[in-house]
């Protein structure tokens, strides 16, 4: 797949303007034909104004939602068929978007991209999701690299 696909990236955010700032740049720069939809879930920073003057849509809630229901939201506003969800906070690179289409274009339903341990919020953070990923490991019989990842490609339609 080719940075010219027809894609909807989502990012939710709440209070991520201090991220914003570089990220969305960076995407529009590698994706220019991408609808980028920032879900601002009842920021009290400037994540709104960030998202204006970088050209992205914002879809709001009036107030904290929570990530999933960011990621509902914003996956009932996107105008394509191929869905990138992102963090807000820049843990995702845009240059690792691609490598994701290209798993996609494979043949998946999904596709799922795994953090590095230098890329986790807090050790805390870092040590709790390596005993999720083992539990769901085991419980799977199958390799969970990043269970809580937000950073999927996936189709919109199967994603309703």
């Amino acid at each position: 797949m080719s940075a010219a696909e027809p894609i909807s990236i989502v990012l939710p955010a709440r209070n991520e303007a201090v991220n914003l700032v570089k990220l969305l740049p960076e995407l529009r720069q590698k994706f220019p034909l991408a609808e980028i939809i920032v879900v601002d879930d009842g920021s009290t920073d400037d994540t709104v104004q960030i998202c204006t003057a970088n050209g992205v849509r914002v879809v709001s809630h009036r107030y904290s939602k929570g990530n999933g229901a960011s990621i509902k939201t914003g996956a009932r506003q996107a105008s394509h068929e191929l869905l990138v969800f992102m963090d807000g906070d820049g843990q995702h690179r845009p240059d690792d978007v691609q490598h994701l289409l290209d798993e996609y274009a494979r043949g998946f339903d999904m596709v799922v991209g795994a953090r590095s341990a230098a890329t986790q919020a807090s050790v805390g953070r870092l040590v709790a999701n390596t005993l999720y990923n083992r539990l769901a490991s085991w419980i799977t019989n199958h390799p969970i690299l990043d269970l809580t990842s937000g950073f999927r490609v996936v189709n919109r339609r199967k994603f309703l």
